[in-house]
């Protein structure tokens, strides 16, 4: 008798537990419990964003256009002699150039002052056309390195190399060689988890950053030995 009550109670647990669940699934597909996420949506991205062009195309050659006509460097050149040492003419050529980068203040130093189909480097040599990286990398020797090991600048292709080659962009690809530094840009979106919060790129505080001390001393003198007082 007792193990015929056994049997009953559980039969009746069974069917309980059968039925809650029935109805837990009918409430589930009926969805009366919206589900809320504190997370934002997704933040689309735009097309440039994601774009793998680089920001520059230069040609990797010694050509200049001129009136509908392409010239190689040494077909103007070799009939105009190179200056004396910094005795910076008035140009009539290459007007559209605006030369703002750092202390080189004239063409030869990049450029070579016999072979205008080359650059030149520290020793008086010879620095080809198409690689413009190692011209950069007399004065940018830090940033040359991180650029090797590819710390800076941009790859394309493949992290993985088993998957497809990497590629590595050169320096004027992405930097104007006359002027640098790169105009302001919008960022990207960023990640948005629980624990960042919303993000503010519009103001990251007071720089440092002593070339910043020298600007502001060609300005605003008073400013400067302000900050150098700091």
């Amino acid at each position: 008798m007792s193990q015929d009550a056994d049997t009953r109670a559980i039969s009746k647990t069974s069917l309980s537990v059968c039925i809650a669940l029935f109805v837990f699934a009918i409430l589930l597909l009926l969805g009366p419990l919206p589900f809320y996420t504190p997370v934002d949506d997704v933040a689309p991205l735009a097309a440039w964003a994601v774009d793998t062009t680089p920001v520059r195309q230069p040609k990797l050659s010694p050509e200049y256009a001129a009136a509908g006509f392409t010239f190689k460097c040494n077909e103007c050149h070799d009939i105009i002699p190179a200056p004396a040492a910094n005795n910076v003419r008035a140009e009539t050529q290459h007007r559209e150039i605006v030369l703002e980068h750092g202390i080189n203040t004239w063409c030869l130093s990049c450029h070579h002052p016999e072979n205008r189909n080359a650059f030149v480097d520290d020793r008086g040599g010879e620095i080809s056309w198409d690689q413009p990286q190692l011209l950069c990398s007399k004065c940018h020797g830090p940033v040359y390195r991180d650029w090797q090991h590819g710390a800076h600048g941009r790859t394309n292709g493949y992290w993985d190399t088993t998957q497809g080659a990497q590629d590595r962009r050169k320096c004027i690809e992405c930097h104007d060689p006359h002027r640098p530094p790169f105009p302001k840009m919008q960022p990207a979106p960023g990640p948005n988890t629980l624990r960042m919060g919303p993000q503010d790129h519009d103001d990251h505080g007071p720089s440092d950053n002593p070339l910043r001390v020298a600007a502001a001393a060609q300005s605003d003198p008073h400013h400067a030995q302000t900050e150098e007082a700091h």
